[in-house]
């Protein structure tokens, strides 16, 4: 059974996502540093709304992870998508860390993007962020031996 709904990010979403993305270790692979205010969150959401880039050649697709039961956001997923490839990303909140819902929230999002005939993932993953690489792993991709800022890359062909 599925425990989780995505729903495409809004900023309406801003205040609970405040919440979940305010934790300073969810930075400690991918760098960078929690929202200051909940109003940063709704900018940021207010330009994901828009699923494109500014010159329009990528497709910005985010999605809200939320427990179907408690209808709570728990983290996000995402995908830029160019051409018939999406470079995916996903983040769940250490509080619900540990328990399947990234893996069950990637394998939604490589369903959705395989209904749209995305032909090709790819996931920049740390190399020391083990709980990623699981959850890379659990939806068939596989580490390329290429690093990229850092990161090791990580694909998989999909089915359209």
């Amino acid at each position: 059974m599925n425990r989780l709904i995505l729903e495409p990010v809004t900023s309406h979403h801003a205040g609970e996502m405040f919440t979940v993305l305010a934790d300073p270790t969810l930075y400690h692979f991918t760098g960078g540093e929690p929202p200051k205010n909940i109003e940063s969150v709704r900018r940021w959401f207010t330009n994901l709304e828009t699923r494109q880039s500014p010159d329009g050649t990528e497709h910005w697709l985010t999605w809200i992870v939320q427990l179907k039961e408690q209808n709570a956001c728990i983290g996000y997923v995402q995908a830029t998508i160019s051409d018939s490839e999406a470079d995916v990303a996903w983040l769940i909140g250490t509080s619900w860390q540990g328990r399947g819902y990234a893996k069950e929230a990637v394998a939604l999002l490589k369903s959705r993007l395989a209904n749209a005939r995305i032909k090709r993932l790819t996931a920049n993953i740390h190399p020391d962020h083990v709980a990623s690489q699981q959850v890379a792993s659990s939806v068939g991709l596989l580490r390329t031996g290429v690093t990229r800022e850092g990161e090791e890359v990580w694909v998989a062909s999909i089915a359209c």
